[in-house]
């Protein structure tokens, strides 16, 4: 008996795993205008200039700025937090530097 639950609850646990893993990593895509770097699958491209990408994305905030999945993704792509002044948090992957503002609703990123 003892043996049952704990196959079943590691395999829930695995599942859960593999659940979390697809919905975090499978949302985001690398952008190659701004140096791969990974821009949420369901954000709205609502304007876009040379170096400036702005997208209509809901889970935006600039109170609480992005999801931590979103974190999670950035830094494991390797982009690293280099800075940060009140919406926008400046990232760095290979002399390559990103701005990522955040704000209600919208998501700018801005490739220097």
């Amino acid at each position: 008996m003892k043996k049952t639950v704990m196959i079943t609850v590691t395999g829930i646990l695995l599942m859960g795993a593999g659940i979390f893993y697809f919905v975090t990593f499978f949302a985001y895509i690398p952008s190659d205008k701004l140096s791969g770097f990974p821009v949420p699958k369901n954000a709205k491209l609502v304007k876009g200039k040379e170096r400036v990408d702005i997208y209509d994305w809901s889970k935006a905030s600039e109170e609480n700025g992005i999801l931590s999945g979103y974190k999670l993704v950035i830094k494991t792509k390797g982009w690293k937090e280099r800075d940060r002044e009140g919406a926008s948090t400046y990232y760095e992957k290979e002399n390559k530097k990103i701005d990522l503002i955040a704000q209600t609703n919208e998501l700018i990123l801005i490739k220097h």
